[in-house]
């Protein structure tokens, strides 16, 4: 189940909030804690059944190994067993997600012909997988006792966060469950959770998946590209993908909102960053905080002098890049942002603002290679970017856009002057474009949410069931979330 659905928003949010709140309100606890587990489970089920028996087994088994830890009696037995569980965990998430990958490369290099097998990938394993490794580690290191199972069960399965994270720590997420503010309805958080909502249903529907429809084709059409139409996919795919998981993460934020169980931001305007060090603190920082807590600082971290610094920065984007998928291009995509963080401190001395230009547009070349097939795919696209060329390309992907809300006006323009009807898609395109800039130049959804407070004013009132109805109705269209296969 998605949350840009109407199943999602017309059914499974409404009987969600309801069971929650009036088991609450009569102090049945327990019973409100299970049946936000059964509704998590519903929602991830949802997807596939067969996903849901390999989620749960994974919990289960999971947790059998913090506990475990928790009680070891001895530091060796208790490294076998922390040691064990991260084995497991990486193990299933290496068997659904790479072992196709793996068999390609063998194929590849040693001239073999072994057959892909037919896994299916259990949708959002990365993400409940990094959580479950983070929550051993911390049991591992002391920092604190293993919950109940039902506990762990909806740290893990808790909907909100499930698929596209954060990836969340136990410690910031489990005691809110039983905590008695959450429990109560409270207008003004409920009222910034529908904000943060609706905020992020606009972008999700009615910025990101309008720019995919011209990224995608442009991308159909590699050979095609001349150096503006390039630089658009290049851009284009950069904010498309932007809009696309942080307007659901906004979602996330506002729904956990709704219910009562607060869930840390995921993005710090990062296209106000000053150098890829500076983006990698506001991008996805939920995994950029695993990564640092569990990998970076363990390694070494920057303590150590700069060759294992530099080593240690190498492998934490090595890995970022593998776990984002399992191709190449994830990796040299990766490869990319380490030696970006490495060179920061080389622009120190330009001005500001000329620092965010290049952040942005080196961040956007990377990023290519994130959205392109293989590498190969990816140095076509920055090829035609500075071959300085122009074949009109660009009107075409214009073309592409197709939105719905003028179609009124480009059939009658296409009747009536048809020579001016590419000119006006180009237009829609820019138009589009200048859009997203103003979204991204505006105050983040957390602070207009705060500065929102319970008393809306008539105008945002307005402002948001415009957003809301215009993102129901652009919905009837075919939509994805990016983010789905990782």
């Amino acid at each position: 189940m998605l949350f840009h659905s109407h199943i999602f928003i017309f059914l499974f949010l409404p009987l969600t909030l309801a069971g929650w709140y009036l088991l609450n309100r009569y102090q049945h606890k327990k019973l409100a804690q299970g049946y936000l587990i059964g509704m998590s489970l519903w929602f991830y089920g949802y997807f596939d059944f067969s996903c849901l028996w390999i989620f749960l087994a994974e919990c289960l088994i999971g947790y059998f190994f913090c506990i475990q830890v928790c009680r070891a009696k001895s530091d060796l037995l208790k490294k076998i067993l922390f040691f064990s569980g991260c084995l497991f965990h990486l193990g299933a998430l290496g068997y659904f997600k790479y072992t196709n990958f793996f068999l390609e490369n063998v194929n590849a290099l040693f001239g073999a012909d072994y057959p892909f097998l037919s896994i299916v990938l259990p949708v959002g394993i990365s993400f409940y997988t990094f959580q479950q490794l983070a929550y051993l580690s911390d049991c591992f290191r002391g920092e604190y006792e293993a919950c109940s199972f039902w506990e762990y069960l909806l740290f893990l399965a808790y909907f909100p966060q499930i698929l596209q994270g954060p990836i969340l720590l136990g410690k910031e997420l489990i005691p809110q469950f039983s905590q008695e503010r959450n429990t109560r309805f409270e207008i003004e958080r409920f009222t910034k959770g529908v904000f943060h909502f609706v905020i992020g249903l606009s972008k999700k529907v009615l910025l990101a998946d309008t720019l995919a429809r011209a990224v995608d084709f442009g991308y159909e059409n590699i050979p095609l590209l001349d150096s503006p139409s390039a630089l658009f996919l290049a851009v284009g795919y950069m904010l498309e993908l932007y809009f696309d998981f942080s307007g659901y993460c906004d979602m996330a934020v506002g729904i956990g909102k709704m219910i009562g169980i607060e869930i840390p931001e995921n993005f710090d305007a990062p296209f106000r960053s000053v150098s890829v060090r500076d983006f990698w603190r506001r991008w996805h920082i939920t995994l950029g905080r695993f990564f640092t807590k569990y990998v970076y600082i363990p390694l070494g971290g920057s303590r150590k002098g700069k060759v294992r610094t530099i080593r240690n920065t190498l492998i934490v984007f090595l890995l970022s890049g593998l776990w984002h998928g399992a191709s190449w291009n994830f990796v040299f995509w990766g490869f990319l942002h380490g030696i970006g963080v490495l060179a920061s401190g080389l622009t120190d001395s330009f001005n500001r603002r000329v620092r965010q230009v290049l952040t942005f547009f080196y961040v956007c070349f990377a990023f290519v290679f994130f959205r392109a097939a293989s590498i190969g795919e990816g140095f076509s696209v920055l090829k035609a970017v500075f071959s300085f060329r122009w074949n009109g390309f660009l009107f075409q992907i214009a073309e592409s856009l197709d939105i719905s809300e003028v179609y009124v006006f480009t059939k009658a323009l296409s009747m009536k002057a048809p020579v001016l009807l590419q000119w006006a898609q180009l237009c829609m395109l820019i138009l589009l474009l200048a859009v997203c800039a103003v979204v991204l130049l505006k105050k983040k959804t957390a602070v207009m949410a705060e500065e929102m407070g319970v008393h809306v004013k008539r105008g945002q009132a307005v402002l948001l069931a415009v957003l809301f109805v215009w993102s129901i109705l652009s919905m009837t269209g075919v939509s994805t979330f990016l983010y789905f296969t990782f």
